[in-house]
């Protein structure tokens, strides 16, 4: 007797659900589609108990004929698609005929609808995928479905599942999303009997503002382009507005938000030196695009589509963006990153080593001749030439994080016996400095390096509580959209722990009026927004909150590869590693040195 079996309808439906039903979220996008394709012109939805506990969705459409709703919840059966030829000129969301089988076969789902023409609606009741009752109710025009107890009988799969109140920021995320893929439909929704989003129909930039925040409007620049019949629109940030994660782009296609794998990438590359390290812009794009030039039927969620010419696509998005910075940018801002980036003057008054109050304050631009230190160089003398490290005179490297000087350290600290650097000959391709110790020759990374050491001062210093809070005389506003300052003022109480007060303002606007010592001047904001950004990807518990700001400022304060970096400031670089706990790795595991001894030399030119 054989062992293959066909599987039962409903076993099918349940293994369809796995793939279509990700998690509640998933269940609002098919359902909203729906409603879209339905002609709605407002769209209500509540969730309780983040939708584990109820889902309703009710729209104003054109409704499902009585005789057509048993058909809506059986598998692979639509109103959307006759024949192949179909697949190729979609003008709706929804097609593929598996959501609502796959939804009534995991949940207790009742459908509702009524149509032009009747003097009554009509109510089915469904479990397991199965009608069990169907029964005549007053009229009104469109659709309602109520889902509950979802994964009733597939407990395994509410096992996987985040918390409740991780699914309720994703019911809200794809709802505003949708919201705005859809500015000419109202859209009002309900978590636990809270409305979190109610806007009417409006056109496309105000949708955004009201859906994420008037903030924004004084900080996007508009994009047009067009090629081959192919159109991209929508808004991109002003380079000084960004944020430390990719949370802030959305890409839609034919109003279909979908996720392009070579957007971030072609996004990062248009602002280019226009953004810090570590920023990200905000974008809202949309592509209008034939509906033969894409393919929807890629993934089982429509996440993703196919184009027929991605480098059409991407050619549109290149040219939209940079013709929007090139011509938007004030000269002026340009002119500032300039200068921003030049070498800070240096004074050498009485043998202190002290930094210059030049242009911007502390910062990163550290050069060798007259750069930062002055004219070092004597007649005669290399820039690079083998500079003793034993028995110079400390070098401060107060313009390179705010940290404790050397000798400041504590006497109970001692050099490691892992690496007690003599002499150095200088940086090799701007990021690599060459080292001699007693036992061999090292290769250091500088930017791992400085990392390492500033991981520490800052975790010594949280834990000693040796850091004080310092009022600002003037609060730092950090402009976010409504959803991200009411996310972030939830974590106010861990950012207290680590010396930093928020305070709400207005809309989403935050005012930061403390911020702890060990924080570098001018690096307050992107500091706590990527602080910030780390505590949504992890939830940490107290003990790790030290560990977190402490690489966060070792992240942001570290000397970075490219930077230029003279001679004493190198000096004192090696010096404050070989104090470090651990000099070899910076603080996210990567090393920071490479030992050569004498022995591997030897036996690479053949000596031995």
């Amino acid at each position: 007797m054989g062992i293959i079996h066909s599987l039962s309808a409903d076993l099918i439906n349940q293994i369809a659900a796995g793939e279509v039903i990700e998690s509640t979220h998933s269940i609002l996008k098919e359902l909203i589609e729906n409603s879209i394709d339905a002609g709605a012109s407002k769209i209500e939805i509540a969730t309780d108990s983040a939708g584990f506990g109820r889902i309703l969705v009710s729209d104003n459409g054109h409704g499902i004929q009585k005789e057509d709703l048993p058909l809506a919840i059986k598998r692979y059966a639509t109103s959307k698609i006759q024949d192949f030829h179909d697949l190729e000129h979609l003008f709706t969301f929804g097609f593929r005929g598996e959501a609502l089988a796959s939804i009534a076969s995991v949940s207790r789902m009742v459908l509702e609808s009524g149509t032009e023409g009747n003097r009554t609606a009509y109510r089915v009741t469904v479990e397991e995928g199965k009608i069990v009752k169907e029964e005549e109710i007053p009229f009104f025009l469109g659709t309602k479905i109520e889902i509950k107890d979802l994964f009733y009988n597939t407990p395994v799969r509410r096992k996987f599942l985040k918390t409740e109140t991780g699914e309720e920021k994703k019911n809200r995320a794809r709802v505003q999303t949708m919201a705005v893929s859809e500015p000419s439909i109202g859209f009002r929704y309900l978590q636990n009997g809270k409305e979190v989003l109610n806007v009417v129909p409006e056109e496309g930039l105000e949708r955004v503002l009201s859906v994420y925040g008037e903030n924004l409007r004084d900080h996007l620049l508009p994009v047009n382009s067009s090629r081959n019949g192919m159109t991209l629109r929508g808004w991109i940030s002003h380079p000084d507005f960004y944020k430390s994660s990719r949370t802030g782009q959305f890409f839609f296609v034919n109003n279909r938000s979908v996720e392009l794998k070579f957007s971030a990438q072609i996004l990062k590359r248009c602002y280019g030196e226009l953004l810090p390290s570590g920023a990200f812009p905000y974008a809202y794009l949309f592509f209008d695009l034939p509906r033969e030039f894409v393919d929807v039927n890629v993934h089982p969620q429509k996440k993703e589509v196919r184009f027929l010419s991605e480098e059409t696509i991407t050619g549109i998005l290149f040219q939209g963006i940079t013709e929007v910075l090139r011509t938007s940018t004030p000269v002026e801002f340009l002119e500032m990153r300039r200068r921003l980036s030049m070498p800070i003057p240096y004074e050498n008054r009485g043998g202190e080593s002290t930094f210059g109050s030049g242009f911007g304050g502390p910062g990163f631009g550290f050069g060798v001749g007259q750069g930062m230190f002055g004219n070092l160089q004597t007649e005669g003398e290399s820039l690079i030439g083998p500079s003793s490290i034993e028995g110079r005179q400390g070098f401060s490297l107060e313009g390179i994080g705010a940290g404790t000087n050397l000798h400041l350290l504590g006497e109970n600290l001692t050099k490691h016996n892992l690496f007690v650097p003599k002499k150095h000959y200088g940086v090799l391709f701007e990021t690599f400095i060459l080292a001699e110790a007693e036992d061999g020759l090292y290769i250091i990374d500088q930017h791992t390096a400085h990392e390492r050491i500033r991981y520490e001062e800052v975790l010594r210093d949280l834990k000693s509580k040796a850091y004080k809070s310092q009022s600002l005389l003037t609060p730092i506003r950090l402009e976010l959209t409504k959803e991200e300052a009411e996310e972030m003022l939830e974590e106010k109480h861990r950012f207290s722990e680590l010396g930093i007060t928020l305070e709400p303002f207005s809309g989403g606007t935050i005012l930061i009026r403390e911020v702890p010592s060990y924080i570098d001047p001018g690096k307050e904001t992107e500091t706590i927004l990527d602080l910030w950004e780390r505590f949504k990807q992890k939830d940490p518990e107290d003990k790790e909150l030290y560990d977190e700001m402490a690489k966060c400022v070792a992240c942001r304060s570290a000397i970075k590869k490219g930077d230029q970096v003279s001679d004493p400031i190198i000096g004192e670089l090696l010096q404050r590693l070989s104090y470090c706990e651990n000099p070899s790795l910076c603080p996210h595991g990567r090393p920071t040195l490479i030992k050569l001894t004498r022995k591997d030399l030897e036996t690479m030119f053949h000596r031995i």
